[in-house]
């Protein structure tokens, strides 16, 4: 598929810009399209934004899962790859949502490029019968009113949903306030035993730990848009988890278990080869809340990378600022805040 846009920019000239389908088999496109993405989140002034590595951005690319489908678009000014969007569309729950990712480098904005994946990208989720695309935007705190991708984002569309808090946690977290930590939480959850994975659960576990994972998209807050639950299976969550091996990370899952099944848990990706962390999903089982599994988990996953990756030297988190409960284990946990992650919507 190519859709062509045209527009005047540069330095008066006429220039034809083509969007095309990326070709994730093409190591050149995606070295490019993966340049242009972190340039795109890390510049600026906020090398705290997320993005993929490239062996990451690869994988994910390349090998479509079962419950979503993503592909790539890349804007051409001639020979030269100026833009890279994505489009991922759910295939199992929430089928009328569809999420994007726009990219321009910083010394290539404001010639129309952006604009043009947006509107290539809502089309493409039009075609699909999605009603609603759904995007983010990484905001430094002195920039949350007046930031350039949010007067961008509102002139093509978008409206705010939800602010999350983009918090940093420095490594080592010291013994002792993992220790007091521990000890606050341990006398409200006795009869619950906490076990630390590496990239697998063990199969008596799936059922129950893929259940608790697919309510975060109802338990966790999500503004003015409402989200059904996810419908990932125990065999699709084995099938994600080795898609993730594949994109060279390491990931801690730490699940608190009573009478045999997972009804709490805390995840913690590392890509291969960086000195970072992302902290994923954390989430108690609402029969089970109340016994400070959250921060039982979250401790215990902690500990369990620094011991085995020293080299780590910081974890990166967001909340929702209306979650007070999940801000306060970070909070105690020593997370900082960096910035605002916006999440925008745009009906199609």
């Amino acid at each position: 598929m190519t859709t062509r846009a045209s527009g005047s920019y540069g330095l008066g000239m006429e220039t034809r810009l083509d969007i095309r389908r990326l070709d994730p088999h093409d190591d050149g496109q995606m070295q490019r399209f993966h340049e242009i993405g972190w340039r795109a989140e890390k510049e600026d002034d906020r090398p705290w934004s997320g993005f993929f590595t490239l062996t990451e951005l690869t994988a994910f690319m390349r090998e479509q899962a079962a419950d979503r489908r993503v592909v790539g678009y890349c804007a051409f000014d001639g020979d030269q790859m100026v833009g890279a969007g994505a489009l991922l569309l759910p295939q199992l729950d929430n089928l009328e949502k569809a999420f994007g990712f726009i990219h321009v480098e910083p010394e290539l904005r404001g010639r129309g490029t952006g604009g043009a994946l947006v509107e290539v990208v809502a089309q493409a989720a039009r075609d699909d019968g999605r009603r609603l695309l759904m995007v983010d935007a990484d905001v430094n705190y002195a920039e949350r009113e007046t930031a350039g991708v949010l007067r961008f984002a509102a002139a093509h569309g978008f409206s705010e949903v939800l602010d999350e808090v983009v918090r940093v946690l420095r490594l080592p977290v010291s013994q002792d306030r993992l220790d007091r930590l521990a000890g606050e939480s341990a006398p409200r959850h006795e009869g619950y035993t906490l076990e630390t994975y590496v990239d697998r659960l063990p199969r008596a576990y799936l059922r129950s730990y893929v259940h608790l994972r697919n309510q975060l998209m109802i338990d966790a807050p999500s503004g003015d848009v409402d989200f059904e639950a996810s419908a990932v299976t125990a065999e699709i969550l084995e099938e994600k988890l080795e898609l993730s091996v594949r994109m060279g990370r390491t990931t801690f899952i730490t699940v608190a278990v009573r009478d045999g099944e997972v009804v709490a848990h805390s995840d913690l990706s590392l890509p291969a080869g960086e000195t970072y962390g992302w902290q994923l999903g954390t989430l108690v089982h609402r029969v089970h809340r109340g016994h400070r599994l959250g921060m039982a988990t979250k401790v215990t996953n902690l500990r369990a990378v620094q011991r085995s990756h020293p080299d780590v030297v910081t974890v990166q988190t967001g909340n929702a600022e209306t979650n007070q409960w999940m801000i306060a284990i970070n909070v105690a946990l020593g997370f900082e805040p960096v910035g605002v992650a916006v999440e925008l919507k745009r009906h199609l």
